[in-house]
């Protein structure tokens, strides 16, 4: 191994070394590669470690992974484009032959949370329990398309004209008039549009926070956010979130009086992502008042507010800022009217003019297009009607999850009860007081062709390592039914390993 090679974390390590041991031995694609388990054991180290190598030559293209069957050599013209594609970033070059790094200096290493995140977004899977959304059938397609074709025809500027401003005016004042019937004022000249809810955060933490900063965060919080912040080098500060009542607000205060350096909190109140709280409406007055005494700022994604069970739709958070202007309030339509749209906004209280600076020099401005489509649905009514018959298909396929998982996992296993939103948070039951980890069968289960987001992606380090996060976004079919089976077998499967080595192959 040379000294190029020694500077690499041990899974690329390893990574490295199946690669040269497919190369030099001319493995023909579609060959099956030694099990997890068996890597673990043939090379000295983690299964874990073991995981990220194989992961690590899947991103890349060197391997694939195959339903119910495991990893394999990939096609060569696939390896190919995707090494071309991907520039094999920092790979080692093969000594014997004298080869050089792609790259003369490599950038710098994701972390393992961020390669989990990607290879969750980017990998194919039969049956999606991962990300937080709905199928297309549940969302009003054909309706915005007919919307955005006759705006393209009637309104051309729309498309054919550069985008100036913080969005389209009508959109921003239907966004206002939306948010007066959940007792949430807001000016529409302190709203922007963005380019998802993603931009939206990404602008209110670059608003009140700069590199280093310490931003205090649920516990278990929203994984994009945690890539965010060490995106921008900031620092996440947990703090306990509770299912049934969200963030701990005199947990909060205990850490602001030992004087922890918070330069703002997250929250993502309503139909909270992972557990699907909503605090009460005391609580998050309690929470304003203390964030307005300490004059830290209040970052509140509310994407999921809309999607709440309940008769009436939960006040956001910013609803009991009267007059501070220190909650930052963003939202958009991407979970509640079309994933694709990617449509966001903020409304950003005293920060108001620094956010707008921010997203000129960010992405200048957001295509208009669909914000017209978006207005015209809001204006017409047709939102509300979409948002009951939503909501109660999501209530109902949560229903029908939650109790799969309850019958088919390990007895023991913790299911959250939500309120709103997408997904289910669970957790596994532990061994002789031991967590079990879902990182091993995260990957059983992907290589079965089923894909759910697991725990430890929600929290620092092995916080939530025995927890894992289902999508309830899919209509509930008898193939979704065999696939939770499966997912619950594996987990028992791997439940007893812990409890005895020597246990049998799961059949």
């Amino acid at each position: 191994m040379d000294s190029g090679e020694q500077d690499l974390p041990l899974y690329r390590q390893l990574a490295q070394r199946l690669r040269d041991g497919i190369e030099q031995a001319a493995m023909a694609e579609g060959t099956r590669l030694p099990s997890v388990r068996t890597l673990a054991a043939q090379y000295g180290v983690s299964m874990t470690t073991a995981l990220q190598a194989l992961r690590w030559l899947e991103t890349r293209g060197h391997i694939e992974a195959r339903p119910r069957s495991g990893y394999f050599v990939a096609r060569r013209a696939r390896r190919g484009k995707r090494a071309s594609s991907a520039g094999d970033v920092g790979d080692v070059g093969d000594a014997k032959t004298g080869g050089a790094k792609r790259w003369a200096r490599p950038a710098p290493e994701l972390d393992a949370q961020a390669r989990d995140h990607l290879a969750i977004a980017g990998a194919p899977a039969s049956v999606r329990l991962d990300l937080a959304s709905a199928e297309t059938s549940l969302y009003p397609i054909e309706r915005f398309s007919v919307l955005l074709r006759r705006f393209a025809y009637q309104q051309r500027d729309l498309v054919g004209s550069h985008v100036r401003g913080t969005g389209y005016p009508a959109l921003r004042a239907q966004i206002a008039r939306q948010a007066m019937q959940y007792a949430c004022e807001l000016d529409p000249d302190e709203l922007v549009v963005t380019n998802g809810c993603v931009e939206a955060l990404n602008l209110a933490l670059r608003a009140v926070a700069r590199p280093g900063d310490v931003i205090a965060v649920e516990s278990p919080t929203y994984f994009v956010l945690l890539q965010m912040l060490r995106a921008l080098e900031m620092r996440a500060f947990p703090i306990p979130c509770r299912p049934h009542t969200g963030i701990d607000v005199d947990a909060l205060k205990q850490a602001l009086d030992r004087g922890e350096p918070i330069k703002a909190v997250v929250t993502v109140a309503n139909g909270n992502n992972p557990l699907g709280s909503v605090p009460s409406d005391a609580s998050k007055r309690a929470l304003v008042e203390l964030l307005h005494e300490r004059d830290v700022p209040l970052i509140e994604d509310d994407i999921f507010g809309d999607l709440c069970f309940g008769e009436t739709r939960p006040r956001p958070v910013r609803a009991f800022d009267d007059a501070h202007g220190n909650v930052l309030l963003c939202g958009g339509f991407s979970k509640s009217l079309c994933p694709g749209l990617r449509l966001g906004w903020i409304a950003a209280g005293r920060f108001t003019e620094r956010v707008k600076a921010l997203k000129y020099t960010t992405s200048m401005a957001t295509a208009e297009l669909q914000q017209a489509a978006v207005a015209e649905i809001l204006a017409t009514g047709g939102y509300a009607l979409h948002l009951r018959r939503l909501k109660a298909a999501l209530q109902e396929q949560q229903h029908a999850l939650r109790d799969a998982v309850l019958r088919c996992f390990p007895d023991g296993t913790e299911v959250t009860d939500p309120v709103g939103g997408f997904v289910l948070w669970a957790k596994l039951p532990r061994i002789d007081g031991q967590a079990r980890s879902t990182r091993v069968l995260f990957e059983q289960a992907r290589a079965e062709g089923i894909s759910f987001t697991p725990g430890h992606l929600f929290g620092e380090a092995a916080t939530f390592d025995d927890c894992l996060r289902l999508n309830a976004g899919n209509r509930w079919t008898s193939e979704l039914e065999a696939a939770v089976r499966r997912l619950g077998a594996l987990a028992t499967h791997a439940v007893r390993a812990d409890r005895d080595e020597r246990a049998e192959p799961v059949p």
